[in-house]
């Protein structure tokens, strides 16, 4: 089970939206998304179909199925047990489930999920950044790699969120912000505002190699704010030129900065 309660508002609010939270993510943007981090997922998939992948932060399962539909084993990780269940049953239709595991519980917490056995963990959608202590959750998932295994993992930039509080207008508010680097979750409810850590890049590889990962590699997701402009993403061509562009500037060191989010994949060394 989790540390968290049944009551932290991390948890309530994802079991609240779980049975809805995809048809959020069905636009232009999302598909557009979606395919360049499949793109960035792809290079670092095991060699051997057999080699289990944990999947950290499911979701609803979308890259779980992916995984799974590409042969590998899958295991389904989230504190929601909401959405560990919807993904469980959108495998299940898929007839996919032979090679699937699931467990409800905390990245902090990942006692019940044999170590050592996953020659590649993805942890997409921030889930690190929702905890409460990452450097706690990295060292845990470390354990869960075999030794040569990747971990692929999006943080919040802190960077991105500056103009935020400089709309808002209160400058001891934005210096409290730069100097923790922890925010909330903008939902409505006060009790389901749960905490968020947000790096910058630098602050984020340091985060990995402390926890005694290897840098491989590290790009901005994503680098054209093409959020803001999704009806140019309607178009085939015009996606197509996109992609390519973003593809191009993701891998520029400098433009990482730029990104709501950072993507770090990380190894744990051949000891």
């Amino acid at each position: 089970m989790s540390r968290r309660s049944a009551k932290s508002p991390v948890r309530r609010y994802h079991d609240r939206v779980a049975g809805r939270y995809d048809a959020s993510y069905e636009d232009a943007y999302w598909k557009w998304h979606d395919a360049l981090t499949w793109d960035s997922i792809k290079p670092f998939l095991p060699r051997e179909q057999a080699s289990p992948v944990l999947d950290l932060g499911c979701g609803t399962g979308k890259w779980a199925m992916r995984l799974l539909a590409s042969g590998y084993p899958v295991t389904c990780v989230d504190v929601s047990g909401a959405m560990v269940e919807q993904a469980r049953r959108k495998i299940e239709a898929a007839r996919l489930d032979k090679r699937a595991a699931y467990f409800q519980t905390d990245l902090c917490d990942l006692s019940a999920v044999p170590d050592g056995a996953f020659g590649l963990a993805l942890a997409l959608g921030e889930p690190l950044g929702c905890v409460e202590a990452p450097a706690t959750a990295l060292k845990q998932i470390r354990a869960k790699l075999r030794p040569g295994g990747v971990l692929i993992a999006t943080l919040d930039n802190r960077l991105a969120a500056i103009d935020y509080y400089l709309e808002r207008g209160d400058l001891s508010e934005l210096t409290a912000f730069l100097r923790s680097g922890r925010t909330h979750w903008l939902t409505r409810d006060p009790g389901e505002q749960f905490e968020i850590w947000t790096f910058t890049p630098g602050q984020a590889a340091r985060l990995f190699t402390r926890a005694g990962f290897e840098i491989v590699e590290r790009i901005g997701k994503t680098v054209l704010p093409m959020r803001y402009y999704r009806s140019m993403l309607e178009d085939p061509a015009t996606r197509r030129t996109l992609s390519s562009l973003e593809r191009r500037l993701r891998r520029e060191p400098t433009a990482v900065g730029r990104a709501p989010h950072i993507q770090i994949a990380a190894r744990r060394p051949v000891e």
